[in-house]
């Protein structure tokens, strides 16, 4: 999120309107908002307690993934070293991912997160929007 934020702007002139779908409560994704300074509409903010999309998308939702990756722990070292972590919200096995979907429903991206921290470069996901774009 702290990535994608400062290139909300440049998706939404090739034709993306961003948005994020947490597992947590209304109350959580307030918070997060506030923390993320996303408040007053910036990047709107959703949430799916009963992680429907999250199932709808192929996304995945594991312990081992999330605890037991080594991978976790390095993204989790660094993303520590970069943002100040805050309590965990929403539900903690549930890997995310990133998809663009065009209007009529159809996905014409989708990346899956393997483990804690997994997600696409912010370069990899601003070239897809490009070639949706085109």
């Amino acid at each position: 999120m702290a990535e994608l934020r400062p290139h909300v702007e440049e998706l939404r002139g090739l034709g993306v309107e961003p948005a994020v779908i947490g597992s947590g409560t209304p109350e959580e994704a307030r918070a997060f908002a506030q923390q993320m300074h996303t408040d007053g509409g910036v990047l709107p903010i959703y949430v799916d307690e009963a992680l429907v999309t999250y199932r709808a998308a192929g996304l995945k939702r594991s312990f081992g993934a999330t605890l037991l990756h080594p991978s976790s722990w390095l993204k989790g070292v660094k993303s520590i070293a970069k943002h100040r972590q805050r309590k965990t919200a929403g539900d903690p096995w549930q890997q995310g991912g990133a998809m663009f979907v065009r209007p009529d429903g159809e996905v014409t991206w989708r990346f899956v997160s393997n483990f804690s921290g997994h997600h696409p470069a912010i370069a990899e996901l601003i070239a897809e929007a490009r070639r949706a774009a085109a």
